[in-house]
């Protein structure tokens, strides 16, 4: 009996571990011939407490996967890196056709497809301070799924709202809920903080003065209560305030 998405929204909501996730997605994308699945967390979630990690679960073949790493394909491989450039599920031909792919991104493509993954599609998935992605194939070469790409994008994006929910820690109801405004200038001034650039190059950006760019940052000293930018930076991301470039490698 098919699953409808109401059913599956329900039961991915009364979902108690990742295990039980992880079943109730693998049936419902097996509807639309998906088998093969990799989740990967492509910015630090330190909400939750995970690093970021290429395949944090899968069901892809454990013998590629081994080679996958050894070969360091995770800092080559052009799922990931057109990833980061689109907003909605993508499939790998299209990105195979857009994408100037070089000689080593070919090769996983190509060993990948050897190893039984074929028909692929990446799903980017975005929240506050924080990127991640879902990647599908099957083990059949032709005929064996339906493209719907609006019901995955669903599929994929209320996977990973409950993958953190279960994460998360518990909360206290009596403890008050941070609430800071920050204006525009603040926001872009602080995201170029969490960038690793300095006062004089913010000035240029800008079109600040040495003084305009210390008047805002002690208007936002003042709110994040520190005198230190990059704890004030760190605890923007961290609110959701601001959401400088994510990059698995570079970490504040």
């Amino acid at each position: 009996m098919a699953i409808s998405f109401e059913e599956y929204v329900d039961r991915m909501n009364k979902a108690r571990s990742v295990d039980e996730l992880l079943q109730i997605f693998l049936e419902t994308v097996g509807q639309h011939g998906y088998d093969k699945m990799i989740f990967c967390l492509l910015s630090d979630h330190k909400q939750i407490g995970l690093s970021a990690g290429v395949g944090h679960l899968r069901n892809y073949p454990a013998d590629w996967m081994q080679y996958y790493f050894e070969q360091n394909f995770d800092k080559y491989d052009p799922v990931i890196s057109y990833t980061y450039q689109q907003l909605s599920t993508f499939t790998w031909q299209e990105m195979s056709e857009r994408l100037d792919l070089t000689r080593k991104q070919k090769l996983c493509l190509n060993l990948g497809a050897e190893a039984g993954l074929n028909n692929g599609l990446c799903t980017p998935l975005r929240g506050p301070h924080r990127f991640a992605g879902i990647g599908l194939a099957t083990t059949e070469k032709k005929d064996a799924c339906d493209t719907n790409l609006d019901m995955i994008t669903a599929y994929c994006n209320h996977f990973y709202i409950c993958f953190q929910r279960l994460h998360a820690p518990p909360q206290n109801p009596n403890l008050p809920v941070p609430n800071i405004y920050l204006t525009s200038r603040e926001k872009e001034i602080l995201t170029m903080v969490a960038e690793g650039k300095s006062n004089h190059e913010m000035g240029l950006l800008l079109k600040l003065t040495a003084d305009g760019v210390n008047f805002h940052m002690r208007n936002i000293y003042k709110k994040m209560q520190t005198n230190n930018r990059i704890y004030a930076a760190g605890k923007a991301i961290e609110l959701g305030l601001i959401h400088p470039l994510l990059n698995p490698y570079i970490r504040i």
